[in-house]
């Protein structure tokens, strides 16, 4: 019984085993297939990669199923995969691309890795140009380097460069990434440079026709060689004209390098000509009188006599006071030029004192001429041996000439216009004071001298002169009087040119304003036929009665009427 009794426990015991080792290797087999049963992804291409900077990079993408990852029995469901993440491959670093899909509930997510690295070294390229070399024995030229790289671009100017001596450049450049490359040049010496020879003196120079050239000397030097002076050779030519000959000088240094320079010498007169002013450098004007050019000759040694080309420069003001530069130039063939210069000093007349004549005194004194009735009036001052003083004017040039014989039979010639026109002659003291020279100029053609004796039109108390130039009378009649010139008025107004018409009325009026005075300053005009008509009962009825006639001279009385601008 006990032995039954063991063998059942025993076999029980073996189906216990063997239902427990079922039982756990179902469970085994669940668990697997449960494991590999979800959702499923696959990588195209490396789930780590690198790739060089600027290249392209190409998504490969990736695959995702539900089901079985082990049994491809069982059913799978494709399911689409979503790419997050981008990967620049211009910039260098670490980019991630995740891969995601879902079922449901379930998530499944895959990483790639790309490395994006600069891995490629710079390019130095070295350039060659003939036209550049390095000069024996002179620092390296460099004929051009450059350096790229596929990152960076252009990074020439980070290349270092070596030069040990050993006849070689060395050429080193590195990128940010730390690449490196390198390079090197065996360096060109040559010498293709001449040498330079430099004259002393000018190019061009110029001899005088009567001397002997003399070299006024030379150097040369070479940048290798040094002084090559001693190997300069010299010759001569003929040049474009028979005056002209070309001194060439040349030099060859040790490498075959030529120089040449030539000299221009040419033969002629080399002295400038000679003016001489007649009269002096120095001369004085009085005020108010005109300059005369004293004359000058001009000699030259080669050209002769020059005096016709001499040019004069220079202009005086005679009614300012001053000192005046006049220029006289001349220039020879050869075109040396001589030049001298000459002062002329206008300087104030000097001031007359009045002197106030004994007895009773007529000057008789007649405007505006001359004219058709002036030489009458000459022949009746004749008769009675009477003179008496002439304002004269241009207003009639065909009477011109009897300022002259004015002159000459003792009257005085003295200054009223040129133009007789009041809004040419006030229109500035300049204006006035050319309108007065060009009056005194005829009188110095008639009479050989010029006057200082004047007389304003219209009087110095004119208002007219006001509508032209305001203060003009008061200008005028200060600066005449410091240059030495005597103006007069007059105190006996005849009225010939204030409403009288005969002879007789002039008499009359005449004669009774002289009879209030001493000294009678009398204005007619001799352009007047019935006041010149006049004249002689004038001067018959002074004579009875104990005048004296006089012309007016610097030191004369004058009458000074009172200033209206």
């Amino acid at each position: 019984m006990k032995r039954k009794k063991g063998k059942r426990i025993g076999r029980l015991l073996i189906v216990c085993f063997t239902g427990l080792l079922l039982l756990a290797t179902l469970a085994f087999l669940v668990v697997y297939l449960l494991g590999r049963w979800g959702i499923n992804m696959t990588l195209h291409g490396e789930q780590t990669m690198t790739l060089e900077v600027g290249s392209d990079y190409q998504e490969q993408g990736a695959d995702a199923y539900y089901g079985s990852g082990r049994f491809s029995f069982f059913e799978r469901t494709p399911l689409a995969v979503t790419i997050e993440g981008t990967v620049d491959t211009q910039v260098p670093g670490t980019y991630e691309i995740i891969y995601r899909a879902e079922r449901k509930s379930r998530v499944k997510e895959v990483k790639r890795t790309v490395t994006v690295a600069d891995t490629q070294a710079p390019v130095i390229t070295l350039s060659e140009n003939d036209l550049l070399y390095t000069p024996v024995g002179q620092p390296f030229v460099e004929e051009g380097c450059s350096a790229y790289d596929a990152y960076e671009g252009d990074i020439t100017d980070r290349i270092q460069k070596d030069i040990p001596g050993d006849g070689y450049v060395y050429y080193t450049v590195t990128d940010k990434a730390g690449n490196k490359a390198e390079a090197k040049r065996k360096i060109r010496y040559d010498d293709r440079t001449a040498p330079v020879i430099t004259l002393a003196g000018a190019g061009v120079t110029y001899v005088d026709i009567r001397d002997e050239y003399k070299e006024p000397g030379f150097t040369a030097q070479d940048d290798c060689d040094g002084d090559v002076t001693a190997s300069v050779t010299v010759s001569t030519k003929s040049g474009a004209t028979s005056e002209e000959t070309l001194y060439v000088y040349e030099v060859t240094d040790g490498h075959g390098n030529t120089a040449q320079t030539t000299r221009i010498v040419i033969k002629k007169d080399l002295e400038t000509p000679e003016i001489k002013l007649t009269g002096g450098a120095k001369v004085t004007v009085l005020m108010g009188d005109r300059f005369h050019e004293p004359g000058f000759t001009a000699i030259d040694y080669a050209d002769g006599d020059l005096s016709e080309q001499v040019t004069v420069e220079g202009e005086i003001d005679n009614f300012k006071e001053g000192v005046y530069t006049y220029t006289y130039r001349v220039t020879d063939k050869d075109g040396n030029e001589g030049v001298a210069t000459r002062e002329v000093s206008v300087v104030p007349r000097p001031q007359v004192e009045e002197v106030r004549p004994e007895g009773k005194v007529i000057y008789l004194t007649f405007d505006d001429g001359p004219c058709v009735y002036t030489e009458k009036l000459l022949d009746v001052l004749a008769k009675y041996d009477v003179k008496v003083t002439f304002f004269v004017t241009n207003q009639f040039p065909n009477y011109r000439y009897l300022i002259k014989r004015e002159a000459e039979e003792g009257h005085t010639v003295a200054i009223h216009t040129y133009t007789h026109r009041y809004n040419v002659i006030y229109a500035s003291e300049e204006a006035y004071f050319a309108d007065l020279n060009a009056m005194n100029d005829i009188i110095e053609e008639q009479t050989g001298k010029r006057s200082t004796i004047l007389r304003f039109p219209g009087g110095s108390s004119n208002a007219v002169s006001r509508g032209y130039c305001k203060g003009v009378m008061t200008a005028l009649t200060r600066d005449l009087t410091a240059a030495g010139f005597q103006y007069t008025d007059w105190n006996v107004q005849s009225g010939d040119s204030d409403g009288l018409t005969t002879a007789d009325q002039v008499y009359n009026s005449t004669i009774n304003q002289i009879k209030n005075h001493n000294i009678s300053i009398v204005l007619q005009h001799d352009i007047k036929g019935f006041s010149v008509d006049a004249v002689e009962r004038i001067i018959q009825w002074g004579l009875e009665n104990g005048y004296t006639f006089l012309p007016l001279q610097p030191d004369s009385p004058t009458v000074h009427q009172r200033l209206n601008n």
